[in-house]
């Protein structure tokens, strides 16, 4: 059976006081500046200090999960990431940080996976097919790259230009220099 903070957190901010509310926004606010100016243990303990009652809340997932990002803290940000892609399985960004750090914590195979299977739901997101080119580029499967890469690129141009310094596609540079430019406005 769940536990009532596992409960809470899905629950909508109505349903905290008002000064639940504030404290929680402004706990929030002072993690994440913190974790700009670098402070991980300091957003860490800032978080720390609301306790048990607001750990499994969204939002607190996502300071926290931003903090170990930042920090490069991947085998502390994957269960942290798994938890957020499994309650909000509709939001294709929890799949492409949970890919990201998964490739960082135990490796791109990992994160291929995840990647496939969340193409399948959002087959129009096109940092999902760009992130698959660049696995598959470093894995050396140039075919599959190309063909997930001109996809991402026919769903948002901007990710060819990306991928013109991208390190992860630096095998496939004369391939990306010869693809044709949308022409700009003038």
């Amino acid at each position: 059976m769940p536990s009532q903070a596992a409960n809470l957190g899905s629950l909508p901010n109505s349903m905290l006081s008002e000064r639940e509310q504030i404290l929680f926004k402004k706990a929030l606010t002072y993690a994440n500046g913190y974790r700009e100016l670098g402070m991980v243990e300091e957003a860490l303990q800032e978080l720390a200090n609301l306790g048990e009652t607001y750990a499994s809340r969204t939002e607190f997932l996502q300071m926290q999960l931003a903090i170990f990002m930042e920090a490069k803290r991947w085998q502390d940000a994957l269960p942290v990431a798994n938890i957020l892609a499994s309650r909000n399985d509709s939001d294709p960004g929890n799949f492409v940080n949970l890919a990201y750090i998964t490739r960082r914590a135990s490796g791109i195979e990992g994160a291929r996976i995840i990647l496939e299977n969340a193409s399948k739901r959002f087959p129009r997101e096109a940092i999902i097919h760009y992130n698959l080119g660049c696995y598959a580029c470093c894995t050396k499967d140039m075919d599959t790259a190309k063909a997930h890469l001109l996809t991402s690129f026919s769903l948002d141009e901007s990710y060819l230009e990306m991928s013109e310094t991208d390190e992860d596609l630096k095998s496939l540079r004369s391939w990306i220099a010869k693809i044709p430019r949308p022409e700009k406005e003038s």
